[in-house]
């Protein structure tokens, strides 16, 4: 029989289960179907280890029984009488308990290239049960166990060896190996603890003449065993939620349908009006509508939202898939240092767009108001935003908190609970759109700090917005002084706290980004992020004079404005691949620098692109940024932003095997989650986001006569949440 390799030795604690299988004469219940004969053999271990002095010294052969040992200490009677039952099941390679060792992880491949995770078959483990003939009330239970890895540094300072891959990086780009984890598959009587016992009193005894430091870990949530779902008066409501909205659905549209197909008016009242708000056939109508007549052509704007939520999903999804199982994480090491890759590096300057785009329709829409004559009630305003953002939101945020864990499975389905723990205890704080000041380490929703961002700085701007139309020096005053202070904050912020440049993409850094110290303390901050949308007032404020005044921009001008723009959009994205290369070792002036000036370029060059574009002057950008599938996406865009965090969180946590990094394959997946956000961004805005916009002419003052005269003319209507 061949000796077993170290790892192995590991694997056994790991598995409880993998020790000799002696090829011995089968009997009727077992795996093999034809007869052997031969003398049966206890198997032996062979391990070895380098002392200090580099010899290579044999540890005394371990018979296996050293685990049945480890077993015995097992205080949990249920688990240690299955985990025998089990061992005396695969010694005689009986079906049921032989699954047990071939739905664990085995013995590690490609560590040094950065394939960390040794998923074994978690689906084969849970099937585990009476179906396969086991004792009664032996199940299969699946584990993802870890393996810290300390080496010490008589090992790490030999040259030319492989211990320079594993433990702490030298520096904080390197991948190195500290941790390794794998799928165990137990009965389900036992706790994680009882696993954690005996895979520790495997490893003490194996490794006990070894320098090396295994550490082994089970911990809690990580273990699943398949259980009858239990359901709490939250999920009920929920539910009932849901289905009340499909209902509605369903009434709307046959209401519609039914006034349809007779060729009749729809009738006047509330009731007809409010069933017209569910109906699907409107909505979807009113989602493909051409955009209403505005005295600017913003449909510019639709195509820069497009794009950049595409570039926000992909980068979304690309931080999950290296923060979860692959084979060569390696690859993103080398990734992150190429210059075509800074799109997706620099994926917040994107969000940024977004804020940009709110400041600048604010303050277009407000001081268009307030230049009519018109008297604008700013409460009014805030409550109309919030109608319209909450909804949505409340129903994603809902799904977190009830059905979201019970849709699923996957050897990391514990990021799923994990997830849903943190909605439960800070829910609250997204519907008040405050979670990026409260209750921070428990982020529910990792996106959703951007609406409480955007949402801080939809309120304070009326105190930016109305001095420019009532005082025009003083509020040229106001608007200069807020823009430089939104500049200088996350400059000396940055300087004074010693912080990165901007979000750095490494891959052990984002596992949980609600534990990033970066992404708590200053990513998701609004004093952090308010420069864009300062900018966003600044070239609202440009865009509203030069239309007041029919000033037309000159030849020369607009090329002078389109070179900075292209060169300012350029070095603001692509520059940050200095802070993964030449500058990975950064002085905190340098992260300063960066973290102010970057946003203000991008800014600059995307503000020209809207303003080139609403002047007349966008040319061949113009026309692409307002093509007609554009317009009809740019309508999806919060609903597509709230559903992408279920789809790559999802996909994630129910991977069963590692997969291979390559450009190709990272394509393939971004695309798909394209696909598949904006098919539930669909969903949401019909069943939520429509017919509230709807309601909310019909039941708010000043919207009734505007429902009324909307009702006789739908294509007109829209159904975005802009501003």
């Amino acid at each position: 029989m061949p000796t077993v390799r170290p790892w192995t030795v590991i694997i056994v604690g790991l598995t409880v289960a993998h020790f000799s299988i002696v090829f011995a004469g089968a009997k009727d219940e077992s795996i093999w179907k034809t007869q052997r004969s031969g003398k049966e053999t206890d198997a032996q271990v062979e391990l070895v280890y380098e002392n200090d002095s580099g010899s290579m010294l044999p540890l005394l052969s371990r018979d296996l029984t050293l685990l049945g040992q480890a077993v015995d200490m097992i205080s949990n009677d249920a688990c240690k009488d299955q985990c025998k039952s089990m061992m005396a099941g695969i010694h005689n390679l009986t079906s049921w308990a032989v699954k047990f060792y071939d739905a664990s992880g085995k013995f590690p491949e490609g560590v040094l290239g950065g394939s960390l995770y040794q998923l074994g078959n978690f689906d084969e483990c849970l099937q585990i049960g009476p179906l396969d003939d086991a004792p009664l009330g032996v199940n299969g239970q699946y584990c993802l166990g870890e393996v810290g890895i300390g080496v010490p540094d008589l090992y790490r300072n030999r040259n030319g060896t492989i211990w320079k891959d594993f433990g702490p990086p030298l520096e904080r780009s390197d991948v190195v190996v500290t941790k390794l984890y794998w799928g165990i598959c137990v009965p389900a009587a036992c706790e994680p603890q009882d696993v954690e016992d005996v895979v520790r009193s495997v490893l003490a005894v194996a490794f006990s003449g070894s320098r090396l430091k295994l550490t082994p870990r089970i911990p809690e949530g990580s273990c699943y065993k398949r259980t009858s779902e239990s359901y709490n008066n939250l999920d009920i409501a929920y539910t009932w939620l849901i289905f009340s909205l499909i209902f509605l659905l369903f009434a709307g549209t046959a209401f519609h349908l039914t006034y349809l197909i007779r060729k009749e008016n729809i009738p006047e009242g509330m009731l007809p009006e409010a069933l017209m708000g569910f109906s699907v056939i409107l909505n979807m109508r009113k989602l493909n509508s051409s955009p209403k007549m505005e005295e600017i052509d913003l449909s510019c704007i639709s195509g820069i939202k497009v794009i950049a939520m595409l570039i926000i999903i992909t980068g979304h999804s690309l931080i999950f898939i290296i923060s979860g199982p692959v084979l060569n994480l390696k690859f993103w090491q080398v990734a992150v240092t190429k210059v075509e890759n800074a799109v997706f590096l620099n994926n917040p300057l994107l969000v940024d767009t977004f804020l940009l785009l709110s400041g600048f329709l604010i303050t277009s829409l407000v001081l268009n108001q307030l230049n009519k004559g018109y008297s604008i009630n700013f409460l009014f305003v805030y409550l109309l935003r919030y109608i319209r953002l909450t909804p949505a939101y409340f129903v994603v945020v809902g799904f977190y908190m009830t059905w979201f864990s019970k849709l699923g499975s996957g050897p990391m389905w514990s990021r799923v609970y994990l997830e849903q723990e943190r909605c439960l205890a800070s829910w609250w704080s997204n519907i008040l759109y405050i979670n990026n000041y409260v209750k921070t380490d428990q982020l529910c929703m990792f996106q959703s700090w951007y609406l409480s961002v955007d949402t801080q700085l939809f309120v304070l701007a009326p105190l930016v917005i109305y001095p420019l139309h009532k005082w025009r020096k003083v509020g040229e005053f106001i608007l200069a002084a807020v823009t430089a202070v939104s500049v200088v904050i996350p400059f000396v912020i940055t300087l004074t706290n010693n912080l990165d440049p901007t979000l750095l993409v490494y891959s052990d850094e984002m596992s949980d980004l609600s534990t990033n110290y970066f992404f708590i303390t200053s990513y998701v901050k609004t004093h952090m992020r308010a420069c864009s949308y300062c900018f966003g007032l600044v070239f609202g404020y440009v865009v509203h004079r030069i239309r007041l005044s029919d000033y037309k921009l000159s030849s020369t001008t607009v090329t002078i404005g389109w070179l900075f723009a292209s060169l300012s959009l350029i070095g603001s994205m692509f520059t940050i691949v200095i802070f993964y290369g030449p500058l990975k070792n950064f002085k905190p002036v340098e992260a300063a620098l960066y973290a102010s000036l970057h946003r203000v370029f991008w800014s600059l060059g995307t503000g020209w692109v809207i303003l080139a574009c609403v002047t007349k002057n966008g040319g061949v950008a113009a026309k692409i940024l307002q093509w007609r599938p554009f317009l009809l996406l740019s309508r999806l865009t919060y609903c597509a932003y709230l559903m992408n965090g279920v789809v790559v969180l999802g996909n994630v946590a129910s991977t069963r095997s590692p997969q291979y990094l390559d450009f190709v394959a990272l394509c393939q997946q971004c695309a798909a989650h394209w696909v598949v956000t904006f098919v539930g961004a669909l969903v949401l805005s019909m069943t939520c986001e429509s017919p509230i916009l709807r309601l909310e002419k019909l039941f708010l003052p000043r919207g009734r006569q505007k429902a009324n005269t909307d009702r006789k003319n739908e294509s007109q209507d829209t159904n975005t949440t802009d501003a």
